[in-house]
């Protein structure tokens, strides 16, 4: 299954990713809405917070990807934050479980929301 690596390990191209050069609203069990969009590669993705406690903010990151099962990804990646997050994104069922873990008083601590995924169509 395709993988991407860091550094001199070895890279390979990620077109076949159902979401490589798309767009999808991620709808959080916690009122959490980003807008991720996917480089053609599948390589970066720039998020958006559109709706929710933390909206207003976005970034373009770099990812690392699995396929762990058919149409099933595990997406991950790290913010300027000190975030680092990961994504379980099931294309079959449309539901994402999402995983973030961060700096908190003097410590670090996580969370798990579970959601849907929804492709955002480009305008014609």
């Amino acid at each position: 299954m395709p993988m991407r690596t860091m550094g001199s390990r070895k890279e390979t191209v990620m077109t076949d990713f159902a979401f490589a050069g798309k767009s999808f609203d991620i709808r959080l069990d916690n009122g959490v809405v980003f807008h991720n969009t996917f480089a053609v590669e599948g390589n970066r993705m720039v998020y958006e917070k559109i709706d929710g406690a933390v909206e207003g903010g976005s970034e373009e990151v770099e990812l690392f990807v699995a396929e762990v099962a058919s149409r099933m990804y595990l997406v991950g990646w790290n913010e300027v934050s000190g975030a680092a997050v990961a994504h379980v994104m099931d294309f079959k069922t449309k539901r994402v479980t999402a995983f973030r873990s961060l700096d908190a008083g003097g410590g670090r601590t996580g969370e798990v929301h579970t959601g849907t995924l929804e492709e955002v169509k480009r305008g014609g």
